[in-house]
């Protein structure tokens, strides 16, 4: 029975471990098409992603969102002081919004993107017109995933 304990433990942290490693790998490619930087400043409240995005060599965590290119957002608080902030970055631009949910990306006009889940799929959306507003052209194989309005 500890055998098997044991080993229930090591599966876990195993596939735990392929999770987060799915999860960067998603998230590279996202932002890599977001921005034209080799190293992407991203900024996010989130504990799990910012454990997953400290192990990536091409994503760098600031510690403020006026320090970052990229903002993740992964729940309605942080949208909120994100939006009341309103802040440009150390460019004089403001950081580019990405989201965690449908909603945030309806309900916020200055989001370009979305990447979640619904029954059990992931979904990632895109949208044009807020893309362009940030003059952001997206590689070939992110086009399908471009919407003009939700």
């Amino acid at each position: 029975m500890r055998k098997i304990f044991i080993l229930l433990i090591f599966l876990y942290g195993h596939l735990y471990a392929l999770e987060r490693e799915s999860t960067l790998k998603m998230y590279h490619g996202i932002f890599s098409a977001l921005s034209s930087k080799p190293m992407t400043s991203v900024y996010t409240t989130d504990r799990e992603y910012r454990k997953v995005f400290t192990t990536s060599k091409r994503i760098f965590l600031a510690k403020k969102p006026e320090e970052s290119d990229i903002i993740l957002i992964t729940n309605r608080s942080t949208l909120g002081s994100i939006i009341k902030r309103n802040s440009l970055n150390k460019h004089g631009q403001k950081p580019i919004l990405f989201v965690t949910d449908y909603r945030f990306l309806k309900d916020t006009k200055d989001a370009v993107g979305a990447f979640y889940w619904r029954k059990g799929r992931s979904q990632l959306l895109f949208i044009k017109k807020r893309l362009e507003q940030h003059a952001i052209h997206l590689p070939k194989a992110y086009q399908n995933y471009m919407i003009d309005a939700l």
